[in-house]
């Protein structure tokens, strides 16, 4: 850098422009985007159908997935964490050697990078070989709408606070921070990629949503005392019409259709 000066050469940090640039994502991307989220997608698929029973290790279930994805294009797994059972709450992130057990539910977050570094990252939860209690489909719920509220208002002309407030409080947000499972952020080359939204800071610091941005929405239902818990992520594009789900894994029947 010095050298640079001494030449009378100005030297100057390009990472905002570069951020801000890649908050906007191009035609190219997007196709990008979604086949990655194609991948990840046909992943839960075969979680859910053929993967999930009981017996089965979580470190089983992360590895299927990493083979899955690598053959079907990924080209880089980032994190899949695979949480069943009393690993859900508190919430573990990452696979251990828990064997699943009939009952247990299974929170499934899958981070990785598709065709041409373009990353997925989003959560299912599904219910091991059994139906969902009444309070577990309260709790599903709980994440659902909360998320959707969120999605909701990804539109261009709206701002990161009117995302933060369809979020739910936490005990956190008098100190000014918050949990990272009850937030968005932008995603693209990289799993954070410049725009974050949060009821911690969002609030107070809005920022303007875009045509073509595209976020990562995730909520948790972390209560204290919870024998097991859930909870979801989606990407979303931000379309002129509004908010676009790329990831379309099907959610729990038991859950979304007793929406009362």
């Amino acid at each position: 850098l010095q050298a640079y000066q001494e030449r009378k050469i100005n030297i100057v940090n390009g990472w905002p422009a570069l951020s801000a640039a890649r908050t906007i994502k191009t035609r190219d991307e997007i196709e990008l985007l979604k086949q990655a989220s194609s991948i990840g997608d046909a992943a839960m698929w075969k979680i859910k159908y053929e993967w999930l029973k009981p017996g089965v290790r979580e470190r089983e279930i992360e590895a299927k997935v990493h083979e899955f994805m690598l053959e079907r294009g990924a080209e880089i797994i980032y994190d899949i964490i695979v949480a069943s059972g009393g690993n859900t709450s508190p919430y573990r992130r990452w696979a251990t050697d828990k064997m699943i057990r009939q009952g247990d539910l299974v929170i499934v977050d899958i981070n990785a990078v598709g065709p041409s570094g373009y990353f997925v990252d989003f959560v299912r939860c599904f219910k091991c070989a059994s139906k969902m209690t009444q309070q577990e489909i309260d709790l599903y719920r709980e994440v659902y709408d909360s998320m959707y509220a969120g999605i909701a208002q990804l539109k261009p002309g709206n701002t990161t606070a009117d995302v933060a407030a369809a979020f739910p409080k936490y005990d956190d947000d008098k100190y000014g921070t918050v949990t990272l499972q009850q937030f968005a952020h932008s995603i693209g080359i990289t799993l954070y990629e410049g725009m974050w939204i949060s009821r911690a800071y969002s609030l107070d610091h809005p920022a303007e949503i875009k045509e073509n941005m595209y976020f990562a929405a995730e909520t948790f239902a972390g209560h204290p005392g919870l024998p097991q818990t859930t909870r979801l992520e989606e990407n979303v594009l931000v379309s002129a019409d509004g908010p676009v789900v790329f990831t379309l894994m099907e959610h729990m029947e038991e859950a979304i259709d007793n929406k009362g």
